[in-house]
């Protein structure tokens, strides 16, 4: 397997909102329940006060959260949230975790038989990215995105972001808006090595994943081999 590259991070004060928006839809918190207070938050995250104060600023802005001066920040939403790993259906067996991904490959090939058509040439070029994903630190899982790679005929591992929708955006103007998903077990692939957890073969479990734009245009089409002993596949509904 080549060397693993960071993809390129978010900001901390994004990845602490994530997460406590990941934990809000798990329900470790209602909606008009008061979370913890901001330096027993800090201490858990193990973050500065400042930049935690700026994630849940943007909690906030995004109507998430209520911050009651003299009482405390409270639930106030929780579907529709909107975040960046709305999509992201993994989760640690204990917590939801926050996604963060490595780099294995990036390349150009012809688009496969089992890729769906993307972009305007069917028989045009899709980059295909391989990345290690991680959920808090801990390797979860193996990604292998394909994407249209007309609107940008050269790019670098270093370039793509640790989540691949806000890539499309900021890059390419794309929003992803909505995706199927098709769930089972299988065969983890010949490139599986440390520290993914998953050896080349081995049954593990098995996503494919088409995402689409507004208008009706597949804009990613993935597959995802997960570790069952240390994640788990989550889709939660509400009335």
């Amino acid at each position: 397997m080549p060397l693993a590259k960071p993809a390129q991070a978010l900001p901390v004060y994004m990845q602490i909102a994530e997460l406590l928006a990941r934990q809000i839809k798990a329900g470790y918190w209602r909606a008009s329940e008061r979370l913890p207070t901001e330096a027993e938050l800090a201490r858990r995250l193990s973050v500065a006060i400042g930049t935690l104060r700026k994630g849940l600023a943007l909690l906030e802005q995004q109507g998430v959260l209520e911050r009651i001066q003299g009482s405390g920040t409270y639930v106030r939403r929780v579907e529709g949230t909107q975040q960046i790993y709305e999509l992201f259906r993994l989760e640690l067996t204990n917590g939801p975790g926050l996604p963060t991904a490595q780099v294995l490959d990036l390349s150009r090939h012809a688009r496969l038989p089992d890729v769906p058509l993307m972009g305007p040439d069917p028989a045009g070029a899709c980059w295909r990215v391989r990345r290690l994903r991680l959920l808090s630190q801990v390797p979860v899982a193996l990604e292998e995105i394909w994407f249209d790679a007309s609107a940008s005929p050269n790019l670098q591992p270093e370039e793509l972001g640790d989540s691949m929708y806000l890539f499309y955006q900021q890059r390419f103007q794309v929003w992803i808006a909505r995706v199927e998903d098709q769930i089972a077990v299988g065969p983890a692939p010949d490139w599986a090595a440390p520290p993914s957890g998953l050896q080349s073969g081995a049954i593990v479990g098995y996503i494919e994943r088409t995402s689409w734009t507004a208008n009706n245009q597949v804009a990613e089409f993935s597959k995802t081999w997960f570790d069952p002993a240390v994640c788990r596949y989550t889709s939660r509904m509400s009335q």
